[in-house]
């Protein structure tokens, strides 16, 4: 059994990691500089991801920021020096540390993210990977990549388009301007907008976490596998997945608890 809480977890700078109930919280921790990613949180970021998703103790992960901010993306000051790489230097480390959000897109496993303040560039990309966003009336999202005469990155043109749509994306990432936590509810960045985010994260990761976890981890693959299959394609593997949900022991213990729910209602 592979297990979290006893894994061989690196301590990084910048980042707080914490299991319970089930939720593996991973809170970015430098609110001096609003939570701007610097070189030690970079390399091991996706390493805490990977082991998170490989755990079975987890069954739930939720992304925060302490300090008033969610991520404000990479901290220029710390990150000096990237313009003497030279270019497989470069692409080998650009693939390193984007990767973070490919796996969290990937993760078989729910992830959430609860926004507070800014969630800007590498921010922003982090917490648009997440399957559920909720942000407090302070949250803002913000691509400011072409007024440093950068392109987006960590998967934010991509990340952006799938959120909000391709036409909005552009708009976005090409003014760099602010998207508001009203805003981003309306084009889909965030899902709810409540008062206390982490709270209500914590509610929403520890109800998802006490859900059928096979079930929870089907219909995560089955959605998110539907955006490049045809209607008939994705009832079929709709009907595969459902076969195995209906043979599986978790089945009869459920149905019969939701027998009684009804009965009772």
């Amino acid at each position: 059994m592979t297990t979290f809480t006893h894994a061989n977890l690196p301590t990084i700078d910048g980042l707080t990691v914490t299991l319970d109930n089930g939720v593996a919280v991973l809170a970015f921790d430098r609110p001096h500089r609003r939570n701007a990613l610097h070189r030690p949180l970079l390399d091991g970021l996706a390493q805490l991801v990977d082991a998170a998703t490989a755990a079975d103790d987890v069954r739930v992960l939720l992304l925060t920021g302490r300090g008033g901010a969610f991520c404000a993306g990479g901290d220029l000051d710390a990150l000096k020096g990237m313009e003497g790489e030279s270019a497989d230097t470069a692409r080998a480390r650009m693939r390193r540390e984007f990767s973070t959000s490919t796996r969290l897109v990937q993760s078989p496993k729910p992830t959430i993210a609860a926004i507070e303040g800014a969630a800007v560039g590498a921010g922003a990309a982090l917490a648009l990977a997440c399957d559920v966003r909720l942000g407090s009336p302070s949250a803002f999202f913000a691509a400011p990549f072409v007024s440093m005469a950068l392109v987006p990155d960590f998967g934010a043109s991509w990340l952006l388009a799938e959120a909000a749509g391709a036409a909005r994306a552009k708009e976005i990432a090409m003014t760099g301007r602010r998207v508001g936590a009203e805003e981003a509810l309306r084009i889909g960045l965030l899902h709810h907008v409540v008062d206390d985010p982490d709270a209500t994260a914590w509610e929403t990761a520890v109800a998802l976490a006490a859900a059928p976890g096979d079930a929870v981890r089907g219909t995560k693959a089955l959605v998110a596998g539907s955006v490049t299959r045809t209607l008939e394609d994705q009832i079929e593997c709709e009907i595969d997945a459902q076969v195995r949900a209906v043979a599986s022991p978790s089945f009869a213990a459920h149905r019969a608890a939701w027998a009684r729910t009804v009965r009772r209602d």
